[in-house]
């Protein structure tokens, strides 16, 4: 490659040279696929992904932290290579699955580092276990009060999930460039080791189902039991940031907004030329904002 030639993004151009754990480790009853590389003796830092996604989507994250954490991620029930019950996935078995992979591997408090529904499911399992979280990270903030949806932004959000159910019914390579073009908005950082995972994903056995019942996490029943409505915003006490992304005003930076407003005490960070993937889109910088605010 040529120094005028832009560095391609892709999974293994950051793994390549890391020395990491990967593995299956019983998480509150979900047998759950995680990796783990940094030092053992460092803060713990957990990496939650979106919905859909798996542990993959923190690649361009993974080894930077490394070098400063005892950093995990893993792939959430239902999703990925993780056990996938015939069963509805929702952030109450986000949290009790995050809860129970920390124990399982012995931490008491942690820091943690999700996107979307990652981002809810940490400020839930912040909210509801204070003494085991040190700092909070949200990029993609989701999770408060339906109610709040615009028409709009319900429209979007029902077509981003067609496009979603498509895709897992006919999985093909055109299929997961459609549900990657949702994620990452330039189609260069769209990398094909990154969408074949994807579809290697969408492949395994009995998914269509198994994504229906990741969709029914966020039904109406579902979405009210676990929302984050003003009270559980407001309570939160464990140091929060918020990395928004304002060249997107779609609803989870509406969400953001709600959160900084929410939160005592938040720390409100925006970075530019991102969509509703900041940490892999522009990685360096937020590797840099993330950084900065666990060791401060």
């Amino acid at each position: 490659m040529s120094n005028s030639e832009p560095e391609l993004k892709s999974i293994w151009s950051h793994l390549d040279t890391l020395a990491f754990t990967q593995g299956y480790v019983d998480a509150a009853g979900v047998k759950t696929r995680y990796v783990n590389a940094g030092p053992k003796d460092a803060p713990v830092v957990v990496m939650i992904h979106g919905m859909g996604g798996s542990w993959e989507n923190f690649t361009a994250n993974f080894p930077v932290f490394a070098q400063h954490f005892n950093t995990y991620a893993f792939d959430l029930v239902g999703h990925g290579y993780s056990e996938k019950p015939d069963r509805v996935h929702d952030v109450t078995a986000y949290v009790a699955q995050l809860k129970g992979l920390i124990e399982a591997f012995g931490h008491k408090k942690v820091n943690l580092f999700g996107l979307s529904i990652g981002g809810w499911t940490s400020t839930r399992f912040t909210v509801e276990n204070p003494d085991m979280v040190d700092k909070n990270i949200v990029m993609s903030a989701w999770g408060r009060p339906r109610g709040n949806v615009t028409p709009e932004q319900h429209e979007k959000g029902m077509a981003i999930r067609a496009d979603r159910l498509a895709a897992v019914d006919n999985p093909t390579f055109e299929a997961m460039d459609k549900v990657f073009s949702e994620l990452i908005a330039d189609p260069k950082d769209r990398m094909t080791d990154l969408l074949t995972l994807r579809l290697r994903i969408y492949l395994q056995e009995g998914m269509p189902e198994v994504m229906r019942n990741v969709f029914e996490g966020v039904s109406p029943e579902g979405w009210t039991r676990n929302e984050l409505n003003d009270e559980a915003l407001k309570s939160v006490s464990r140091p929060t940031m918020v990395i928004a992304t304002p060249d997107f005003p779609d609803m989870f930076l509406a969400n953001a907004l709600e959160y900084k407003e929410l939160i005592p005490n938040l720390v409100w960070k925006e970075v530019f030329g991102a969509s509703h993937w900041p940490q892999w889109e522009v990685a360096d910088e937020v590797n840099k904002i993330a950084i900065e605010f666990y060791n401060s």
